[in-house]
């Protein structure tokens, strides 16, 4: 389980150490939050890069999320986030307030999300989608935060020393949606996350779709 949430990555981009202890004005917070919590579903295509920095290599995968035939992600307010990975391997991911859910054609598997010293990373997009501030503070500090109707930015560091250990930061941005996620691993391995397509209709779930956060129940 673990090894697929890492390749999956959700986002990042390396930063310098020295950065000061600034943290983001809460206006600015607030608006990017008010902006994504708008959306109650919302469907996307990914491209997901992954570099290692030992390796000087660069690893592209891609997918569409299965019953959805526009996208690769579908994010629900009332369920989670389920993805698909088609390249380098195929698996589902299902990622819900409580539970992680790892599913390939001849495996499956779950666990709770405080047991994964992952989690944070794997939850990370379901809250910033939700809009749910509250839960993302526990875990990360805004360190910086912009915030216009022609886009926004947001910088996050993590909290706990046993975060810290995984990696530096986290950056997002985006508009109406979150176009891209970057995370900076310790080791200064990049995770790049783009989404395209983005679409909040329907608004409610097809049953294929409700069938999919079923897997975590």
């Amino acid at each position: 389980m673990s090894q697929f949430i890492k390749t999956l990555g959700l986002g990042a981009v390396v930063w310098m150490s020295s950065l000061s202890a600034v943290y983001a004005a809460p206006t600015q917070i607030t608006q990017i939050f008010q902006q994504l919590s708008q959306s109650s579903t919302v469907r996307a295509d990914f491209e997901q890069q992954k570099k290692l920095a030992s390796l000087n290599k660069t690893f592209v995968s891609n997918g569409s999320l299965l019953f959805v035939s526009n996208g690769s992600l579908l994010f629900s307010k009332s369920y989670g986030v389920a993805w698909q990975i088609k390249r380098p391997v195929q698996a589902d991911l299902i990622v819900t307030p409580t539970k992680l859910v790892q599913k390939t054609q001849r495996t499956f598997s779950q666990i709770q999300v405080d047991q994964s010293p992952y989690s944070s990373v794997a939850t990370l997009f379901l809250q910033l989608m939700s809009g749910n501030e509250q839960a993302l503070a526990k875990n990360f500090n805004v360190v910086s935060a912009n915030y216009s109707p022609a886009g926004w930015s947001m910088s996050l560091t993590p909290k706990s020393s046993l975060f810290k250990k995984l990696f530096v930061r986290v950056d997002a941005q985006g508009q109406q949606y979150v176009n891209q996620i970057v995370i900076t691993e310790k080791a200064n391995n990049l995770t790049t996350i783009r989404f395209s397509h983005q679409t909040s209709q329907p608004t409610t779930l097809t049953a294929a779709e409700h069938a999919i956060f079923q897997l975590a129940k």
